[in-house]
């Protein structure tokens, strides 16, 4: 535990030290450029233009295209990215659908990506117009997301004895059909989303249905307070959660052994100060789906807060920072954390146990940095059981993943959730990332002999257009649990359609 704490602050002090300037600099330029009374978000750039002279000067933010105004017909408009704007992210319909953190599908598209091409072929156009319907009162769109790995797994002798032989296998990670949209007039548009799921072969062996709804929620519009979330969706803890999880740049999750999936429940959500600080907070209980009694079925209350400390005009160049806190009471009388190595299909590498408490207190850090082609996130996770008949064990978790996109691209921020989208192929033939990550799980603590995970993992993928992923990833496992030292090596591709 000592370890990961005195990590966490000396990789904030390292970050604080190394951006802190950068970021000073980009400030006094920015505000010695800015006009009075406008945004804060720096100097615009004006494209060099080409044959027939348009009306109006064009400005260029990535291939977005955005009017300004003539040459002394007033100030210029404020930076996209002052009102979360960014011409490479789809704008949403309304606040609440804005606000409700849903995944970014590929059919809303801005107008700018839709017009880039790939030498891979795409989804012709008419079938977004047969999948979609916009009417005054009602909208909907049909979407898809098709993930399907591969996984081979190595292992010595003592590793097999910790968990057991780990086949090599297909996944069927997850197939989702999906409807999302628009109810009511555009001033109090609601925005609801569900999410059908094919949970893969392995359903069994992970607790899951078959098929179930993995998301389904309805928003609405609040006033000033933002916007209301109700129904089955994530609860808002921990950055590699509540962002895209499809298109984050490891293909797995680490920190599991921390939050649930989902839950049902109520969650606003708002941000502020021109959408450089989002929050969010909710309660949360599923008794109802699992079959609990609801005084024996733990409440769940969680909430997230992020800012953003700096970010240049298109959107290349951000520090982003987040905590949330999230407090877990135990179902029927126990708390039980456990988690896999990076992998869907793996035995439970640590595992506490049932532990006799009553409820656990769980605090979390985040942190983003993007300059360009090149990316750091870093999360920290500890967790605080109150347990009533052992003394009160402690358990945390942390990775850092490093990022290096070889044709260029970035992940755009959306500002108005508070984590990165998808990455935006620049050139027809996609974009290529090597990513490389860390991490640790420690679920040992006094009489907890949950097991000390600690992997190391590469990962390059391929984005052939704005639609598909192709990724392979390699790592080595050590696990120090029941006495012993065990060793695994794990291979995993990825096949990824999301429409």
């Amino acid at each position: 535990m000592r370890f990961c704490t005195s990590y966490l602050l000396a990789a904030c002090v390292a970050a604080v030290l190394l951006v802190t300037p950068a970021v000073a600099q980009e400030a006094s330029s920015q505000d010695n450029s800015t006009h009075p009374g406008g945004a804060d978000e720096g100097k615009r750039t004006q494209t060099k233009r080409e044959g027939p002279v348009e009306s109006q000067a064009v400005q260029t933010t990535g291939d977005g295209r955005l009017a300004e105004p003539t040459p002394g017909a007033g100030p210029k408009p404020d930076s996209p990215h002052a009102g979360g704007v960014d011409p490479n992210l789809p704008q949403p319909e309304s606040k609440a659908e804005a606000l409700s953190g849903t995944i970014n599908l590929s059919s809303q598209d801005s107008g700018a990506v839709k017009a880039r091409t790939f030498i891979t072929p795409d989804v012709p156009d008419k079938v977004d117009r047969y999948t979609s319907y916009h009417g005054k009162y009602f909208s909907t769109r049909f979407g898809l997301a098709i993930l399907a790995d591969y996984n081979a797994f190595w292992q010595d002798s003592e590793s097999i004895t910790q968990v057991g032989r780990q086949h090599d296998q297909w996944d069927d990670r997850s197939t989702r059909f999906i409807l999302s949209g628009t109810i009511g007039p555009e001033s109090h548009q609601m925005f609801y989303f569900a999410s059908y799921a094919w949970n893969g072969f392995d359903a069994p062996q992970n607790k899951k249905k078959t098929w179930e709804f993995s998301d389904l929620i309805v928003t609405f519009p609040v006033g000033p307070l933002g916007a209301l979330t109700f129904g089955k969706t994530k609860e808002p803890f921990v950055y590699e959660m509540v962002g895209d999880a499809a298109f984050l740049p490891s293909l797995e999750r680490v920190l599991n052994a921390f939050f649930t999936p989902r839950d049902v429940g109520i969650a606003l959500s708002n941000t502020a100060f021109k959408k450089r600080m989002t929050y969010t907070t909710g309660w949360f209980n599923d008794w109802w789906v699992h079959g609990y009694n609801f005084d024996t079925s733990g409440n769940h209350f969680a909430s997230r807060v992020t800012g953003l400390i700096s970010i240049n005009e298109d959107g290349s160049r951000y520090l982003h920072i987040g905590a949330s806190a999230r407090y877990a009471g135990a179902n029927n009388g126990v708390v039980h954390l456990s988690g896999k190595p990076e992998n869907n299909v793996t035995s439970n590498y640590v595992d506490t146990g049932n532990i006799p408490a009553s409820n656990q207190k769980e605090f979390a850090l985040e942190a983003f940095w993007t300059r360009d082609r090149y990316s750091i996130l870093t999360e920290y996770v500890r967790s605080q059981v109150n347990a009533t008949q052992v003394a009160n064990p402690s358990f945390d978790g942390f990775y850092i993943t490093g990022s290096v996109f070889f044709t260029g691209e970035h992940r755009p921020y959306d500002r108005n959730v508070g984590f990165a989208r998808r990455p935006i192929p620049l050139h027809r033939y996609g974009a290529v990332e090597l990513t490389a990550r860390y991490m640790r799980l420690d679920l040992d603590d006094k009489s907890i002999q949950g097991g000390l995970l600690n992997k190391g993992t590469l990962d390059l993928n391929w984005y052939p257009n704005r639609r598909w992923k192709l990724g392979v990833a390699g790592g080595f496992v050590n696990l120090d649990r029941t006495g012993l030292s065990g060793f695994t090596s794990i291979l995993q591709t990825r096949i990824q359609f999301i429409y």
